[in-house]
This record gives structure tokens, sequence and C-alpha cells, in this order.
């Protein structure tokens, strides 16, 4: 019998058809990061056997998505040392990206559950988490999740290891979406996504080492906007420079009008655009034949 073809990477396709990924980064208000060993993360995504007690957290929390329409984003992140206890790292929405607190207990990693409802829903809870000091620079989580998509193995192994023998804060992370953008990872606290790293150009990124324009088409968005306003937000990134990144931005989205209100520098202002976009026919996955169609943004200022 003839073995079945095997169908390319995602993220060679996606690449070779030159996709712009701008306005695919998540839209979060808050990010939880757990730090949990590698095989714990199979069993958080393990839907069929989670415990009453995680199902309805999830369902909680789908509860607060509806109805105060802000988004959350969950990571998981393999600890320095296995074994250790459970640690999180909770994000939220403000000035410059999100501020970050970090908290550690002696709960066992099996006990996520618990570092998602005291960050997320019942923050009175965290009174019983030791708060630590959160160092300052980025904290680059890389999509190293080959069990989801082989794309994310193949690329993002490299880069996380590349920028952990430059001295970057780098975490092998488990999947949060966009495979075939692999290498793909959050930056945090800027919330800035970003799109098919290498191993050099993922460290001139962490380092600030190379000019907006060069990384432009490698920015999947700023998490702390919605996709339209995301790719208004790199315009303006384009127009300032690594600066912008301070500013305090939100957004009002009504059809393809994008109204960005900013605070930065003392200065409050904001601008305005119309965000068009054409169909791009991209694969889903690199173990599926199926594509898709995605949005292929463009700005113009009104």
């Amino acid at each position: 019998m003839t073995a079945a073809p095997r169908l390319p990477l995602c993220a060679d396709v996606s690449r070779g058809l030159n996709e712009d990924p701008i306005g695919t980064a998540s839209h979060w208000q808050e990010v939880t990061v757990l730090e949990l060993d590698v095989p714990v993360w199979a069993r958080v995504r393990d839907v069929a056997n989670w415990t009453p007690e995680q199902s309805g957290l999830f369902e909680r929390l789908r509860g607060k998505v509806e109805a105060s329409g802000a988004g959350f984003g969950l990571l998981m992140s393999a600890p320095r040392v296995p074994g250790q206890p459970l640690r999180v790292r909770h994000y939220t929405l403000g000035a410059g990206g999100y501020r970050r607190r970090d908290y550690h207990s002696e709960l066992p990693q099996t006990e996520w559950a618990r570092g998602l409802t005291d960050t997320l829903l019942d923050r009175e809870n965290l009174g019983g988490w030791q708060e630590e000091e959160a160092p300052a620079g980025p904290d680059l989580h890389v999509c190293t999740h080959g069990t989801v998509d082989a794309a994310c193995g193949r690329y993002g192994v490299p880069v996380f290891q590349r920028l952990g023998e430059a001295g970057v804060r780098a975490w092998r992370t488990g999947h949060f979406g966009g495979h075939r953008f692999a290498a793909t990872a959050v930056e945090l606290p800027t919330g800035l996504m970003w799109a098919h790293l290498t191993p050099e150009l993922a460290v001139r990124v962490a380092q600030r080492e190379v000019a907006p324009s060069e990384a432009a088409r490698h920015l999947r968005g700023f998490a702390g906007l919605p996709p339209l306003a995301q790719a208004v937000d790199r315009e303006l990134l384009l127009r300032h420079g690594w600066a912008w990144l301070s500013a305090e931005r939100r957004a009002q989205v009504d059809g393809q009008h994008v109204t960005l209100s900013y605070t930065w520098q003392g200065v409050s202002g904001e601008v305005r655009a119309v965000v068009g976009h054409s169909l791009l026919s991209v694969p889903g996955s690199s173990h599926k034949p199926d594509y898709g169609e995605v949005k292929q943004y463009q700005v113009a200022w009104a």
C-alpha cells in the first residue's frame, strides 16, 4: 500500500504565500500564565477528563467573557525546574501593555484550576498566595507544542533555545493559536504577538535591535486591541518607533471604521482610519488538507 503524501507544514505554506499576520493576535484584557510541566499541558487540554471543578471554572469564565465582552489569555509555560509547586503570573491591561504580578503557592501543578480561579475570577483568594517581585524586561512565550501542530515543534524549539542563549527570558509554551505562524510567540508585558520568527530575528526583536519596519510583517498585533485596531496600531508603531509601545491605547470599531485613542508622553489624542481587507486562502493546520480564507488588512487614514 502506498503511503499518503505528507502535507506541507502550514507555516511553510503561510510564508510561501507571504501572508500578512496583522490582526490575528488574540484580544485579551488580562492574561494568566500557569507554570506547568510539559506533560501537564495535555491534561489541561483534555476536556473529556476534566473534574467537575475544572469544568465549572470554564463555565464561569465563559460567563465572565459574555457579560463583559473582555477576553482573557491562558498560557501554559514550562518552569525552569520541573516538578515545582504551582506558580502563576497575572497580567492586566494598562498603559504600555500589561501590568504583571507574580505569585507562588505550595499547591501541586494538578491544581492549575485554582490558579485560574484566583487570578481571573476570585482575586480575594490571592491573599493565600505568596506574591513575588516581578522582574523587569520582556518575557517571550514561544509555542513549542509540536503534538498540536508539527510546525510549532520544528520552528518554535530553535527560537526558544536561541533566545535563552542570548540571555532573553524565554518560555517553552503550549499552544495558544496560530500554528501557521510558527515560530509564534507572545511577548509580555508589551502584549505583542509575533509570527514566522527565526532564531536570529527573535533575538533582535526581543532586544529591539531591529527597526519596526523590518519586523512589521512578523507582527500579529497588540493583544490589548481588537483585530482591525491592531492593523491601525501597527501603522502608528511604524510612524513613531518602538517608543510607541509605552502608550495606553484604546479603540472603538464600527464596521470598517476604527477610532484609536491614546495617551502617550503626557498627550492624549485619537486617530481615525478605515480598514479594508482582501482574502487569502491558507491551510488551517499541518495535519489537515482543508484551506480557509483569512483577511489581509489594509489601512486608509480617515
